[in-house]
């Protein structure tokens, strides 16, 4: 028998033919809300963090690419952590287009950071942020030739709000703007707060191709400056969740560890989904009936119980199951060559016990699967998650056939 801990609360179950004394399992990275959880919570239709030239949605399964001047830095983005990256854009022909179309009915809003590096009064043309082109069904969103911006929801109107022309330079700043056709609302959040708002209205229905820093219809309005962080939804969001979300972006929660953590390897990109480990890695697994599906950020982490497991196999050899610290150093068996707590989809937990040793991958957002992975002793060990996202367990659904090829998160 032994006991997960989780802040005040414990949780008992026991492992048949095998006692655990005591066994205190630590998380290895703080689970605390971060901005992706908190634009992920409110169910957008897309979401792209930009932190390289390609990518997935964080949600769904749409993808993004990027075009002409268009390059990607892990570094100096919007965010409150070390490690926050963007896109940068020349302002000439470089921009982002998606494989989201459409998606919106009734209501909808887009969010993107935006950091000018000029003014389009400056360029003499617009500056588009993001949105959905159509030629008399317009879901635009851009800052014009006079520094103001302006979301278009039909044809012809439009909703206006002008920054301080100092303030638009080389900072970064988080723009909402929705729209509700069923009540005719309009609105323009700068920085989390309602910036303008109107009766305007619009039509129903878009259909065209989400893009970023320059439009699929009206040419010519590429942006200069950097792009993260874009998001669609097919609702209005509430000015509370706005506030939240810009809140949840400029928190330092978790910053300083991540920071530390940080591990030679890890690359922020279009693999891991929120944040991105990428890995070169082909997993696969399933049930003893049926291949299990795996999202990106699943494959990671299952990536990650792999490679423990199998470093875990050699110190089991040696009469002793390792700690992280000693993956991480190396040991005969091979060493951890990136640093789960640099994971930014899922917190790791990982105990030792004589030779015996468990590890979780829990989610940090909805819409992942948790993985428990787990061995009494050499040389044999399991593999089980739980579909729903809750803590998994040897009691969750096992996953007896599992394939992994070219793993380049150990070191041999």
């Amino acid at each position: 028998m032994f006991s997960i801990l989780r802040g005040s609360r414990a949780t008992s179950f026991a492992l048949a033919g095998v006692s655990f004394a005591a066994l205190l399992i630590v998380p290895l990275h703080a689970a605390d809300p971060d901005f992706a959880t908190a634009v992920t919570a409110t169910n957008p239709v897309a979401f792209y963090q930009l932190a390289a030239t390609t990518g997935k949605s964080e949600v769904g399964s749409t993808t993004y690419k990027s075009q002409g001047g268009a390059t990607a830095s892990n570094t100096g983005g919007p965010l409150a952590t070390p490690n926050s990256g963007y896109a940068k854009l020349d302002g000439h022909d470089g921009w982002i287009v998606t494989t989201q179309s459409g998606g919106v009915g009734l209501a909808a809003s887009i969010m993107c950071w935006v950091n000018l590096d000029s003014l389009p009064s400056q360029e003499n043309h617009i500056f588009y942020v993001a949105g959905e082109s159509q030629n008399g069904n317009d879901l635009d969103l851009q800052i014009e030739n006079d520094n103001a911006l302006r979301f278009f929801t039909a044809s012809g109107g439009n909703l206006a709000f002008k920054p301080p022309t100092d303030s638009l330079l080389h900072q970064w700043h988080m723009i909402v703007a929705t729209i509700n056709t069923a009540t005719q609302a309009r609105t323009i959040y700068w920085d989390g707060k309602v910036a303008s708002s109107d009766k305007g209205g619009g039509r129903a229905g878009k259909t065209g191709v989400f893009s970023v820093g320059a439009s699929t219809v009206f040419g010519g309005r590429f942006l200069k400056g950097g792009v993260a962080e874009a998001a669609l939804w097919n609702r209005a969001l509430s000015a509370a969740e706005v506030a939240s979300i810009y809140a949840a972006g400029k928190s330092t929660s978790g910053a300083a560890a991540i920071s530390s953590a940080a591990a030679p390897g890890r690359s922020m990109g279009s693999g891991g989904g929120a944040g991105g480990i990428t890995t070169k890695a082909k997993v696969e697994v399933g049930t003893t009936d049926a291949p299990v599906p795996l999202k990106p950020a699943e494959q990671v982490a299952v990536l990650f119980l792999t490679s423990i497991q199998q470093i875990e196999m050699e110190c089991q050899n040696n009469k002793q199951a390792c700690t992280l610290d000693q993956l991480l150093a190396g040991t005969k068996g091979g060493k951890l060559k990136i640093d789960p707590r640099t994971d930014p989809n899922y917190t790791y937990d990982l105990a030792v016990n004589g030779q015996a040793w468990e590890a979780h991958a829990t989610p940090k957002k909805p819409g992942l699967a948790a993985f428990y992975s787990y061995s009494k002793s050499f040389p044999t060990s399991e593999m089980h998650y739980n579909a729903d996202g809750k803590i998994a367990s040897p009691i969750s659904t096992e996953l007896g056939n599992r394939s992994v090829e070219n793993n380049d998160f150990i070191a041999f």
